[in-house]
């Protein structure tokens, strides 16, 4: 057993939740059984925080973390997600809304989840009729947010029981920054736009979360700046990485966590051993400031 990882305040819930968090995008990448075990191994490490999705492995993360966490009496909180539907109505249709969630549960083996969240919210036909699946929100457009038929869902399901907190995930930073000003929402999470090379999250998303007390998930951590390879495309990272002694994850973990503002990193490790060294790193704790700083300068341009 690893020492505790620390924790930090899930927003304004009350909750805590651990600083490394599994994220279930490649759970399914080794096979069904790797995947369980890497849930467990998760256990083990002491992470409390789950994140999955029905378009995560073709829906395979869900049922292997409703598989691994059937039985689990360690306190925990499991994220999962409405999206990726058949149709641009379907997003806009109530029953299309809860029927996916009912899937959801029947997964994961739950009546319940902590977390219910929009997937991918800067798509337009979250909040619009008649838009195409994949256009993004015009940032100078109009949208009836808090009123949208994903949010009344949301606000259903919680008043219901079905989950307890709420909140929306992205890929882009702008549009969550905007959508965050009209919805009332416990968590939001962001993949890809705060990393060792990108400050975008940081610059817009984390001001308006910080300003209503909504927790912040950073999520695409690794992949973004090129770990799987254990190179990154950018030749000044690439130099910094060696002089520092640290691998590429653990430099991208330990940079993150010098920032108290997130509530917790997604890693979304396929195995139990990419996770471990995930978790290895985070008790390490945040970088010495010298080594924070010079990675600052390397902000994409």
């Amino acid at each position: 057993m690893s020492p505790l990882l620390a924790q930090r305040p899930y927003g304004k819930t009350g909750e805590k939740v651990t600083v490394i968090g599994l994220g279930g995008a490649a759970l399914a990448g080794h096979g069904l059984a790797e995947g369980v075990a890497t849930v467990r191994r998760a256990l083990e490490l002491g992470i409390n925080y789950f994140d999955t999705s029905p378009a995560y492995c073709q829906g395979a993360s869900q049922i292997i973390m409703g598989t691994a966490l059937a039985k689990c009496s360690e306190p925990h909180l499991i994220a999962t997600k409405l999206g990726y539907l058949a149709t641009a109505a379907d997003y806009r249709s109530p029953k299309a809304l809860r029927a996916q969630l009912w899937e959801n549960l029947r997964a994961l083996r739950r009546d319940r989840v902590d977390i219910l969240q929009v997937h991918l919210a800067e798509r337009a036909c979250w909040w619009k009729d008649d838009v195409a699946p994949n256009e993004l929100l015009d940032l100078h457009g109009h949208y009836d947010f808090a009123d949208a038929p994903i949010m009344q869902v949301l606000h259903e399901a919680k008043e219901r029981g079905v989950c307890r907190f709420i909140g929306i995930t992205a890929d882009h930073a702008e549009p969550l920054a905007q959508i965050l000003r009209y919805v009332d929402i416990d968590a939001c999470l962001l993949a890809y736009e705060y990393t060792l090379l990108e400050r975008k999250a940081r610059q817009t998303v984390l001001p308006a979360a910080r300003k209503k007390q909504i927790a912040y998930i950073a999520a695409g951590v690794l992949k973004s700046v090129g770990v799987a390879s254990g190179h990154s495309h950018d030749d000044r990272l690439n130099r910094l990485q060696a002089s520092s002694g640290l691998t590429l994850a653990a430099l991208a973990i330990r940079y993150l966590l010098c920032d108290p503002a997130i509530a917790t990193v997604l890693v979304g490790s396929a195995n139990p051993r990419e996770l471990t060294e995930c978790v290895d790193a985070a008790q390490d704790g945040p970088l010495d400031p010298e080594l924070q700083q010079a990675i600052e300068q390397l902000s994409a341009s």
